[in-house]
């Protein structure tokens, strides 16, 4: 019997273990309904990158990055100090620095005894102006500049034959502009009882800009310093 059995089983085919599944060719069996939907959960994201299609780096470094908006002004900070020669040489180059259509025509005009004018310039209706400057507390400053005054209206004829290609005004007394860093009220008060000349007082301010000093004018008025 035990002859017999193993005939037949000699007989018969030798089991092989179940064959692998075919790779290529194979037609996918449809998911059921709603899978569709949520199938991409599951399948592996793919690496490849489709020509021309940037990248997440690219494209971020792409994007604008727009800064807030701001609701506060500049901040200016105060510039390095000038000196004299600095404050008259921006006022003779930077023409209309103190008034619309103010020319300097000439500087350090000399005026014995009364020292030098800082210079001397037209106003918009070609009145004679008279700059004077100071870089510290300008109490001195008034009555340097009306003695230069005076001294422009004693030789006003000879004012004239020197700067004759100018439209000077010559019925008009001259006018006085002081420029300084500071005016102490003792000056102001003063400047406010004086009728003739026509005076007119501008503080300046140094503001830093970029390392470098830049002077913004303003005309002062009112009362103190």
């Amino acid at each position: 019997m035990g002859f017999d059995a193993e005939s037949r089983n000699a007989n018969q085919p030798r089991a092989e273990g179940p064959a692998s599944p075919p790779s290529v060719g194979r037609v996918a069996r449809p998911l059921g309904r709603g899978l569709e939907d949520v199938s991409h959960l599951f399948l592996p994201r793919t690496t490849e990158v489709r020509a021309g299609e940037p990248t997440g780096g690219q494209a971020s470094e792409r994007v604008p990055v727009r800064p807030g908006a701001r609701a506060g002004a500049a901040v200016l900070r105060p510039g390095k100090p000038i000196t004299r020669d600095q404050l008259t040489a921006t006022l003779r180059e930077c023409q209309g620095a103190l008034e619309d259509n103010m020319r300097a025509i000439d500087a350090r005009i000399p005026c014995c005894p009364y020292g030098e004018i800082d210079l001397l310039a037209l106003d918009r209706a070609n009145q004679l102006t008279i700059i004077d400057v100071d870089i510290a507390l300008a109490d001195g400053l008034l009555l340097r500049g009306v003695s230069h005054v005076d001294w422009v209206m004693r030789n006003v004829a000879t004012v004239q034959r020197l700067y004759q290609r100018w439209m000077i005004d010559g019925s008009r007394q001259p006018r006085l502009v002081l420029v300084a860093a500071r005016f102490s009220g003792l000056l102001r008060s003063a400047v406010r009882q004086i009728t003739r000349p026509d005076i007119t007082c501008f503080r300046y301010h140094g503001v830093d800009l970029s390392g470098k000093t830049g002077i913004f004018f303003e005309p002062m008025g009112g009362e103190g310093e």
